[in-house]
């Protein structure tokens, strides 16, 4: 058995080497803030700090990815320290504080990270804390006066912690918000007219008439996984299934046929649509396109696609979901990892052909590692069942 043109081994054992001799070693040497806990994310690609700010998202996604790796890749505790000083920070700064009316996701990020500092650690206050997070944040997204729109952007973060939470602890409001947040994604969000998830409808679930073409392609991508994750949980064949081909669809649709990777968005039967401008968080970019398709190429949308074929490939053996495997690996080796130059970080975000850029401003401490590490997890049990076979 191959993908990417490696052996399951030889793919394990890229990945460990990716993980715990760059990733790792990168954001201890020059992302972590060993003396006052947190994380730098302005970063070039050799780790030279551009600004010295610690963006809110950043916290609880470094805190989420410590946990993790303490509590499923070895149970280093030198992983779990960082963990421990990035949750002082949280708690210092009062990043899980704030008002929800502010920046939501910040605290959704802080939720997710704490719930798996709890289960590391177990620190007893940080799981109470993310409990509370959870439902405050649910409170005040179904408030009509603070929400004009629901974007599956939010379905998507609140069903992966809900999802990771119920599998350790029992919970109604936690199951309720996974519940309601597999019907937005898999009923209200999908348009069966396009076969695609919209990714913006109105308060009441209804279309907006100017959102009704259009699709984050990489959001759905993201999305999806995380719908087959709780399917798991549930042990829901049917909805797993269900997921796997849209999963297939999305990806169909977003893959460039002529410099690969995938276009961001899609706006359907709109060829002289002008997007608005996009500055990524974090960054000095803009990115201003016209037509059917936002070819804005990130690399975080292609660490979910290896995520999700990954996840397809591993309970069904299915050929499109190797086949999409190894493109995505080979556009991040070739457009957007800097190894080849012998620099351990990457491209972010590109325009549509991923023109090199010399340097660059961000690093991003959550979606590469992840992507190491819930593959790493996946390859293994692969690799356990099939010398168990």
């Amino acid at each position: 058995m191959t993908l990417a043109g490696m052996t399951l081994a030889e793919l394990r054992r890229r990945y460990h080497e990716e993980l715990f001799e760059v990733c790792l070693p990168f954001w201890e040497q020059y992302g972590f803030d060993h003396e006052h806990g947190g994380f730098w994310c302005s970063l070039d690609y050799d780790g030279t700090r551009r600004r010295a700010d610690k963006h809110p998202w950043f916290q609880g996604r470094g805190l989420w990815v410590y946990s993790f790796l303490y509590n499923h890749l070895g149970r280093d505790p030198r992983h779990l320290e960082v963990a421990r000083k990035t949750s002082g920070y949280l708690l210092g700064e009062g990043l899980t504080t704030g008002p929800p009316g502010g920046d939501v996701y910040a605290l959704y990020f802080a939720a997710e990270g704490l719930q798996e500092y709890a289960w590391a650690s177990g620190d007893e206050d940080a799981r109470e804390l993310a409990f509370a997070l959870m439902r405050r944040l649910w409170d005040h997204i179904h408030e009509p006066e603070h929400w004009r729109v629901r974007p599956q952007g939010l379905w998507m973060v609140i069903l992966n912690i809900a999802t990771q939470m119920l599998r350790r602890w029992s919970d109604a409001r936690l199951a309720e918000m996974a519940d309601r947040s597999v019907d937005a994604i898999m009923n209200r969000h999908y348009n069966p007219e396009l076969g695609l998830n919209n990714e913006v409808l109105n308060f009441d679930f209804s279309r907006p008439p100017e959102e009704a073409s259009k699709c984050n392609l990489g959001h759905s991508i993201e999305t999806f996984w995380m719908v087959m994750e709780e399917a798991d949980r549930r042990g829901d064949g049917a909805l797993r299934d269900l997921c796997a081909e849209r999963l297939r669809r999305h990806l169909e649709v977003a893959w460039d046929p002529v410099y690969g990777g995938l276009s961001e968005w899609i706006n359907v039967g709109h060829p002289e649509y002008q997007w608005p401008v996009e500055s990524p968080v974090g960054t000095d970019l803009e990115f201003r396109f016209t037509g059917e398709y936002y070819h804005m190429k990130a690399l975080w949308a292609l660490e979910e696609a290896l995520v999700g074929t990954l996840m397809v490939f591993e309970r069904t053996g299915a050929e499109w979901a190797a086949r999409y495997f190894g493109m995505a690996q080979r556009v991040i080796e070739e457009k957007f990892s800097q190894r080849r130059r012998g620099l351990p970080g990457y491209l972010l975000f590109g325009d549509r052909e991923m023109t090199p850029r010399e340097h660059v401003a961000r690093q991003d401490n959550y979606h590469p590692p992840r992507r190491l590490m819930l593959c790493l997890l996946i390859l293994e049990g692969m690799m356990a069942r099939q010398g168990a076979g």
